[in-house]
């Protein structure tokens, strides 16, 4: 999406733990919004795109890696699935598995998930999924807020030798246009809030 004339470019970089059990529980980031937010003043943003970058800073280029999973040894037979979670929202949920895109005041969900099936000595094969929910970008209006904005992420079964036991970080750009916030539009958000 273009950048508008009006629009701001904010970023951020959360850290996590993934544990010896190649698991996160859930954490959130926040977004800092308060130099463009506040109810008293009638201030808010309009959220129109938001963009994450999982990275592992202890690789040679800091990329994340393609494989999230460790391979059997061979010889050995096996499955195994890795999960992560990451979503933008204004509501902080206890439980990973209640957000999803029909959530109230969730503005975006990113999902990769990976499947090896190990065989014996007839090889492997390992399935990555990457998804948006939602979408990344909420172009042309954006996403109304009025507080500061949460990052949640959380991660299951990333077993990979990279990054069992290890700190990992997520990228978060948004793009943004300070707006005026009317009495219709609390209302408006005051509703999507309470839809479920």
């Amino acid at each position: 999406m273009a950048k508008g004339s009006n629009d701001v470019i904010l970023r951020d970089r959360l850290q996590f733990d993934i544990d010896v059990g190649g698991n996160t529980s859930l954490v959130y980031g926040r977004i800092d919004l308060s130099d463009y937010v506040s109810i008293v003043e009638n201030k808010g943003l309009a959220v129109k795109e938001v963009r994450f970058m999982l990275r592992d800073p202890s690789s040679s280029v800091g990329s994340w890696p393609s494989l999230l999973i460790n391979p059997v040894a061979p010889g050995s037979t096996g499955l195994e699935i890795a999960n992560v979670k990451v979503f933008a929202t204004t509501t902080a949920y206890e439980d990973v598995t209640d957000v999803g895109t029909a959530s109230p005041n969730v503005l975006c969900v990113y999902t990769q998930n990976q499947t090896g099936i190990f065989q014996n000595t007839a090889g492997q094969s390992v399935l990555r999924l990457d998804e948006w929910f939602g979408t990344p970008d909420l172009h042309p209006e954006g996403y109304d807020v009025v507080t500061d904005l949460l990052i949640g992420i959380a991660c299951s079964g990333l077993t990979s030798t990279t990054l069992v036991s290890t700190t990992c970080e997520l990228d978060i750009m948004l793009i943004a246009e300070p707006k005026k916030i009317t009495q219709k539009d609390l209302t408006q958000m005051l509703t999507q809030a309470q839809d479920l």
